[in-house]
């Protein structure tokens, strides 16, 4: 028996260590408290976890009671520019999510209603590529939802994180950038090795290295990236239609909420540099849903999309776009 424990122990030695620096250094910041998220950060983090924290940490400092919802593609609406077409008191944030779907967007508006949150202007941005590609919560860490916002399982949701820093890709590439601090590009996908500044207040997200890089050289920006922008088809398809039963009674009970509060909103769906448009049908549904007069629909071929120089790569299209298309639907 004593050699069996012994063995035993020794079999367990590596994964002890591992837990240990799992739990010590904190890799996904889902452990403790910080104060900036964005500082020393190279781990990419789970952003629906920063954006809830933030809010639940300062709502009631700043008395929010206006939000900007969808995924990463809220990079390109600046709470500054946003304040613009709304009321001098209107107190902005940025409530966003990686990947960001309708279940996202949902739970999160269903819990400021739940706890008495204001929620007199929103501004939702919807992604033909993500919005609706799921209906319930995400498995993988960098997707599962904050389980105070979402009602969900706390236990489920630490668990899903350490499976993921079991995942030898990701501990690979940890382990390493730990001993080296430098990175490889082996290491994309797991660790962020460009500057990225939350703002502690509105949670507005700045790419501070893409953005220096275009001041400094946006000619050399963008041949450096000329493989990211391939060459889209003189014909696109659209989308197909992707609102499920399911999805549309989320719908129903967010437009039941923007009644109750008599909010301002507004539904953009988002110029993708892939020009896919949004099937014709599901942009039926969110205008009947909501009214045609809520939804403005940017995705397909348009004057946005044309241009690679809207764009940071062939996902996140940027913020003087965002601010045009604040100014058309804000007349």
């Amino acid at each position: 028996m004593k050699k069996f424990a012994l063995k035993l122990l020794l079999i367990s030695l590596p994964i002890i260590f591992l837990l240990g620096l799992f739990f010590i250094t904190d890799p996904f910041r889902i452990i403790y408290h910080y104060k900036d998220y964005s500082e020393n950060m190279y781990v990419i983090p789970n952003r629906d976890f920063v954006s809830s924290e933030m809010y639940l940490r300062n709502a009631k400092v700043y008395r929010y009671n206006s939000f900007i919802f969808g995924s990463s593609r809220t990079i390109a609406y600046k709470t500054k520019s946003w304040k613009k077409h709304l009321p001098p008191s209107a107190s902005p944030f940025v409530f966003d999510a990686s990947g960001e779907s309708i279940f996202g967007i949902y739970k999160k508006i269903k819990y400021l209603d739940k706890t008495g949150a204001p929620l007199e202007n929103c501004l939702l941005i919807f992604c033909t590529d993500c919005t609706f590609a799921k209906e319930t919560d995400h498995t993988e860490h960098l997707g599962i939802k904050h389980p105070t916002i979402a009602g969900s399982s706390w236990i489920n949701f630490y668990a899903v994180f350490i499976k993921d820093y079991f995942d030898n890709r990701f501990l690979k590439s940890y382990i390493q950038y730990l001993v080296t601090k430098k990175y490889s590009p082996s290491m994309k996908g797991y660790i962020e090795y460009r500057k990225t500044k939350f703002d502690q207040i509105t949670n507005d997200e700045w790419l501070m290295d893409q953005e220096k890089e275009l001041a400094e050289d946006p000619i050399g920006y963008y041949e450096k990236r000329k493989d990211l922008f391939y060459k889209r088809d003189s014909f696109i398809a659209d989308f197909k239609p992707q609102i499920s039963k399911k999805q549309r009674s989320m719908l129903n009970e967010m437009e039941a909420i923007f009644v109750k509060h008599h909010t301002n909103f507004k539904i953009v769906i988002s110029p993708l540099y892939s020009q896919i448009k949004m099937n014709n049908s599901d942009i039926d549904i969110l205008k009947n849903t909501f009214g045609q007069v809520h939804v403005f629909n940017f995705s397909g071929k348009n004057c946005f999309t044309t241009k690679k120089e809207h764009y940071y790569e062939n996902s996140h299209y940027r913020p003087f776009v965002g601010d045009s298309i604040l100014n058309i639907i804000y007349p």
